[in-house]
């Protein structure tokens, strides 16, 4: 297959737009490869970090939920004090505390 001198005139200038074409389509292959290994780090490094945020908000999430055990328990303990004074309190000096009705 022999090529003609017009035929070569037409063929070198085409080989050339070729090549940049080639060379573009591989450009861009790297691009998108470069591209979604850069969004892959970015998303690892969110998720790293979402990690880390997580573990202080369950750490504040069990000191809130102690504390609200805490007051619970402050307020039962105050509770029975009151209930304790209340009873104190009914109590006459001389009085019985039953009522018998058995007759």
């Amino acid at each position: 297959m022999s090529l003609k001198a017009i035929e070569m005139q037409i063929a070198l200038p085409r080989t050339h737009d070729a090549g940049k074409l080639q060379e573009q389509i591989q450009q861009r292959g790297q691009l998108q490869n470069d591209l979604a290994s850069h969004s892959v780090h970015k998303e690892e490094e969110k998720k790293r970090t979402s990690v880390i945020k997580q573990e202080e908000t369950d750490h504040v999430q069990l000191s809130h939920k102690e504390k609200e055990k805490q007051d619970s328990e402050q307020k039962k303990r105050q509770k029975q004090k009151e209930e304790i004074q209340i009873k104190e309190k009914e109590r006459h000096p001389y009085k019985g505390n039953y009522v018998d009705f058995s007759g």
